[in-house]
């Protein structure tokens, strides 16, 4: 029940993005296991230096290397954990912090030859996908053949921005899917 709460008060209020312009670079890819292959977040493309901001209210739970990595946590109403790297920490453990509230400067370093930032959140210590907590809607995958959903059709009528549509189609390319929409 806690996890309905927070995910429909995340519909009324989604998180902000950490870095501007949001460009997402590589989506979330569940892992079968907890020790399987998999991507436990979101990359985000951003220039080095980036300021890195709070997606919303809470208290930094972690702010410091991991694995030689600087990482961010913050802790949101209901447990919900937001985690960002890799970022050189403007705050401190248990600093509050509000939404939009600069926490860091994204570094080079995740990706080799990109600058990228991970976002990855947990809820009651699982992963989840960060994507539908920053108001954009899961891909919805369109039959391949002509028919009343087509993509010309259904992206005509699809919500989101510009570049979550073009994030849907890098998706489905990888998932080889010939077409999708947001």
């Amino acid at each position: 029940m806690r996890a309905l709460a927070i995910l429909l008060a995340l519909a009324v209020a989604p998180w902000v993005w950490p870095v501007e312009p949001a460009v997402v670079a590589r989506a979330f890819d569940m892992a079968a296991g907890p020790y399987g292959p998999g991507h436990r977040g979101i990359d985000l493309e951003a220039a080095p230096g980036s300021a890195v901001v709070a997606p919303d209210d809470g208290t930094v739970r972690f702010a410091g290397p991991v694995a030689g990595r600087p990482v961010v946590s913050i802790e949101h109403a209901g447990g919900l954990v937001s985690s960002f790297e890799p970022v050189e920490p403007a705050v401190a453990r248990g600093d509050a912090v509000r939404r939009g509230e600069r926490i860091g400067t994204l570094l080079p370093g995740h990706v080799p030859g990109a600058t990228r930032l991970h976002v990855g959140a947990r809820l009651a210590g699982q992963y989840v996908d960060p994507l539908p907590l920053l108001g954009v809607e899961r891909p919805v995958l369109l039959p391949m053949r002509g028919g009343k959903r087509t993509l010309a059709r259904g992206c005509a009528r699809a919500r989101g921005c510009a570049q979550a549509r073009g994030w849907a189609v890098r998706y489905a390319s990888a998932r080889r899917s010939s077409e999708t929409c947001v």
